[in-house]
Parts: structure tokens; sequence; C-alpha cells
């Protein structure tokens, strides 16, 4: 073997392994951060009821931990204040409409605090959720004509993960997978019956799911 074919060799496998033990260039990606939503509800010390007002607010509380709420939401009246009574009484109701709008018993929690002898304290209803953050993306591509191969651009997914961003329902999903949902038993061992019996294990059609192409033809 003469030098100049070593040399070519050994230039070209340094160049593999220069290629082999490279790192994986890091995509621009959107991201999730905590944060605590914290809401104050009026409460008067003659109210016997939850207004119309109140009501709202509840619902909305409602949808906004359905969709993004994670851990408990806690409800703290306000100890030692005026209004303490009809808190409490507040407390009660709200406890019953978020619970009629999907939420079960174990998701609420409540507690106190101190309120210094207000006349007047709000009840707090607060609730941990995420905040999804875009990447910093560059205002303007450079000039890729005399780009080296294999180089890292900031611009190169940046839209993509800033869509990601502002379109995710829930922010926590950019962060760790869901958990999956319990299994529906009753239906596993329905079609296992059916399978040692030797019947379908289809479910039944109900005429509702049929359908057919249309013959309309456009001329």
């Amino acid at each position: 073997m003469n030098l100049m074919r070593f040399v070519t060799i050994a230039v070209i496998g340094l160049a593999v392994t220069a290629c082999a033990t490279s790192a994986p260039r890091e995509m621009p990606r959107a991201s999730a951060v905590p944060e605590t939503v914290r809401v104050a509800m009026d409460v008067n010390p003659a109210d016997n009821g939850l207004n119309w007002s109140q009501i709202a607010l509840i619902e909305t509380l409602a949808t906004e931990y359905k969709a993004r709420g994670h851990g408990p939401l806690v409800i703290s009246y306000p100890q030692n204040a005026g209004n303490a009574e009809a808190a409490i009484a507040a407390i009660a109701e709200a406890r019953t409409r978020l619970y009629a709008h999907g939420l079960n018993w174990q998701q609420i929690a409540g507690g106190a605090y101190e309120a210094g002898d207000q006349i007047q304290a709000p009840v707090l209803f607060s609730f941990n959720r995420y905040q999804a953050v875009a990447p910093d993306c560059p205002e303007s591509w450079p000039d890729l004509v005399n780009a080296r191969p294999g180089r890292a651009w900031p611009t190169f997914g940046c839209a993509t993960a800033a869509n990601l961003a502002a379109m995710v329902a829930d922010p926590r999903d950019l962060e760790t997978p869901r958990t999956m949902d319990a299994p529906d038993t009753g239906r596993r061992q329905t079609v296992l019956d059916n399978y040692r019996e030797g019947s379908s294990t289809a479910s039944q059609s109900n005429g509702q799911d049929s359908g057919a192409v249309s013959e309309v033809i456009n001329n």
C-alpha cells in the first residue's frame, strides 16, 4: 500500500467516525411552564345563594379546569371575616354546581385563609395549569447559497413549533404524555364470550352507520 492510498483511507475513516459520533441537531420545540390560576369571588354578607354573575364565574372555572387544570381545584373561604357564614354557604352551592359540570368530589379541595377581620372578603378558587411557550424564532433566514451541509439552522422547524404552541389544547401535553383511561372491561368480556362461543365479535349494526356512494356525475 503506497503512502497516498494510506492517507486517503485514513482521511475517509476519520470522516466516517466524525459523522457517527456527532451529536444530533436539536430542533426548536415548544415547551410549557406551570402556573397557578387564582380567581376571587366576592360574597356579600347578606347574600342568600349565588347570583347570576357568580354562577357564570363558576361555569367558566369548571370549563377551564376540565380543559387544562391539573391537581385539585382548591376553594378557600375567609376565616374570621364578617361574611364567613355567607362565604361557606356560597362554597357549598359552588361545589354542587362544579359537580354538575363534570367535576367529581375528589377533584375539589377546600381550605381557609386568614381574612384579618375584614367585613367582606372574597372566596378564592385556585388550581394549576400549564402555559405554552413558543421558541424564540429569528425574524429572517440567513443566506443559504453557500451553506455547509449538515449545519443546524435556528430557523428550521421554528414555525412548526410556534404553531404547535398556539394550537395545543392542553400545554402540559408538550412536556409529558397523558395517562390512558381504564379499559372497558365489560366490552372486553363480551368479545371473549362471543369468541369462545363461536359467535361474531363485531358490534351489532343499528342501521344508522350504513352508507352509499353517490352516483352523481359532474359533466
